[in-house]
């Protein structure tokens, strides 16, 4: 939800738009995703559940609310709950944004575009790595600079996103814990143990949202699990990186058995 295609802030008519739209967590988009999978299209078992960043998030969200139905799952660049450092990140974003005077405080009548352009500078931080930007690979995008850089690429992807989708998206993302619902609550470390599925964990070498050590952690209290740490300077955008396609296909080989 909140991508601005499927329910969101954006495109929620009243009393439910803009500010006033729900919060919504990976359990409640899982669940939801579990009812279109077995009440409209018939599915009961799944081969493989992978996914990247928040969708990754949803893989291990998978694992742990519905264990028997998947034989495996693939989380990459992402985390089965949300750490402290990464909550200072998206605290960062949500400042960007809120402190627009365009803003007003969700209920704007034109974009804050001030405040997105802030987000997208933030973004531009942390997306990819402290060696991607020494080894001045953003020339690679066709960047002669950071700051172009950041204009081109990073305000490109944000600039006609909605202020209110992306606010409702950074909740979900703050929010992420697989262990936050009545069946754990809150022991981490009982939910990561209930997962079933073959896990291949697969977190970028450089990634600054989801560091290594927190998919390591993971993968020690995760039966038959075991974690790849993709190497590449790409940090979290390193599915992106043709370079980085075949030691990412191979982890989802393994993952299939």
């Amino acid at each position: 939800m909140s991508g601005g295609v499927s329910s969101s802030p954006s495109n929620t008519e009243a009393p439910f738009n803009s500010a006033r739209f729900p919060r919504v967590t990976l359990f409640d988009n899982v669940r939801l995703q579990h009812m279109l999978l077995t009440e409209h299209l018939g599915v009961d078992r799944i081969k493989l559940v992978a996914g990247w960043s928040m969708g990754g998030c949803q893989a291990f969200q998978w694992g742990v609310q519905y264990p028997d139905m998947m034989e495996a799952i693939a989380p990459m660049c992402c985390s089965a709950r949300t750490a402290n450092y990464n909550k200072a990140f998206l605290l960062a974003l949500r400042r960007a944004l809120q402190l627009d005077p365009v803003f007003a405080e969700g209920f704007y009548t034109r974009p804050p575009l001030a405040g997105i352009k802030a987000f997208a500078a933030i973004y531009a931080g942390w997306g990819f790595s402290e060696p991607f930007f020494r080894t001045e690979a953003y020339r690679q995008f066709g960047a002669a600079t950071p700051e172009e850089f950041v204009l081109n690429f990073w305000e490109h992807a944000f600039i006609h996103s909605d202020a209110n989708d992306l606010l409702t998206l950074l909740r979900t993302w703050d929010d992420g814990d697989v262990s936050d619902n009545p069946a754990f609550g809150g022991d981490f470390v009982a939910a990561l143990k209930s997962i079933k599925a073959r896990t291949v964990i697969m977190p970028g070498e450089h990634d600054r949202y989801f560091p290594p050590a927190d998919s390591e952690f993971e993968a020690s209290n995760i039966p038959n699990a075991v974690c790849r740490v993709i190497p590449s300077i790409w940090g979290h955008m390193t599915v992106w990186n043709p370079g980085d396609k075949d030691f990412i296909e191979a982890g989802l080989r393994l993952a299939l058995g």
